[in-house]
Order: C-alpha cells, then sequence, then structure tokens
C-alpha cells in the first residue's frame, strides 16, 4: 500500500462536461435528422393524399361503369319491347271489337293472350303509363283535343294508346286526348 494510497486518484469527469463537449456533434446530427425527417414526413403525406385521390377516382370510375351499364341494359330491352307493345294494342282493340255473345272463345282466348303479356312486361320491369288526371307531357302525347264541360282543361278524357316506362326512362308516350272548353256558340 506504499504508492497507490499517496497518489490522488485521477478525476473523473463530471457529466456536464461529457454532455458539453457531444453536445454540438449530436445537436448537429438531430438537426439534418429532424430535416430529413421533415421531408421524409411531407413525402409520405403527399404519397398518401395521391393514393387517397386515386382511390377516389377509381371508385367514381366504378360507379360511373356500373350506371352507364344499367342504362345501356335498360335501353336493349325497351328497344326489344317496343314491338311487342304493338302488338299487345292488336290484342286490345281485337278485344273490344268482338261482342261477347258471338265471339265468346275467341274474346277470352285474346283476352288471355293480352293478360298474360301484360304479365311478361311486368316481370321485364315495364309499366303501363297511368293515363289519369291532367296530361303529363313528358309521358304523354296529345293526339286531340276534346269538348268537355265536366272536367278542367287538359284533362285526360281518353287512351288511345297506353304508354310504357322501363324503370325511370320512357319506352312509349301514351297518346291521350285531353278536354277542352265547349266553344260559346
Amino acid at each position: 500500500m506504499s504508492n497507490d494510497a499517496a497518489q490522488p486518484a485521477p478525476e473523473a469527469p463530471q457529466p456536464d462536461d461529457i454532455v458539453d463537449s457531444t453536445t454540438p456533434q449530436v445537436e448537429e446530427h438531430l438537426t439534418i435528422s429532424a430535416a430529413e425527417f421533415e421531408a421524409l414526413k411531407r413525402e409520405a403525406g403527399e404519397w398518401k393524399e395521391r393514393c387517397m385521390r386515386s382511390q377516389a377516382e377509381f371508385e367514381n370510375v366504378r360507379k360511373r361503369l356500373r350506371k352507364e351499364a344499367d342504362e345501356a341494359g335498360t335501353r336493349a330491352v325497351a328497344r326489344f319491347v317496343k314491338p311487342i307493345l304493338t302488338e299487345l294494342d292488336n290484342l286490345e282493340r281485337a278485344v273490344l271489337a268482338a261482342t261477347p255473345e258471338a265471339f265468346a272463345e275467341f274474346a277470352q282466348g285474346v283476352t288471355m293472350i293480352q293478360t298474360n303479356l301484360q304479365a311478361a312486361l311486368r316481370g321485364a320491369g315495364i309499366e303501363q303509363i297511368a293515363c289519369e288526371g291532367v296530361f303529363d307531357p313528358a309521358v304523354h302525347e296529345v293526339l286531340a283535343e276534346a269538348e268537355n264541360a265536366d272536367v278542367p282543361k287538359g284533362t285526360i278524357v281518353q287512351v288511345f294508346r297506353a304508354g310504357y316506362k322501363l324503370k325511370d326512362q320512357l319506352v312509349r308516350a301514351a297518346q291521350v286526348v285531353v278536354a277542352k272548353p265547349p266553344t260559346a256558340g
């Protein structure tokens, strides 16, 4: 125990001295890292925004294509049904022209065909346009005006040909006769 005890122990570095000597190097490194972090954060935000915009655009395109496909299908069915509607009109006229006494079986058969055709049209989504009340230029076509004091002007008083629609698309306008006030005289 001779010399070791006589010499003073080397002075240990103080914590403040260690921090002070390394602080500039660490701060410089952190400053660069913080700037890089902000740049990367900004870039990540831009990519996220692009991704979200692309996803929204994809959804809009998908919805538009679905709607266009539905509309194309509706137009195709309308083109298919239009000639059938003419035959349905012919059957209706035949039923009205036949007297039940003379042509009971004929009228019954034609009525059955008419009923079946109407059911087939309903099954395909074709709806007959209502022709009661006031004329609607969106779904009715005026063939003539008839004097009538019993109902207001523009009221449908006779249906010449039924109209039909498929969903919201007009297949064929109803042809109607509307009331007009009687002429004085």
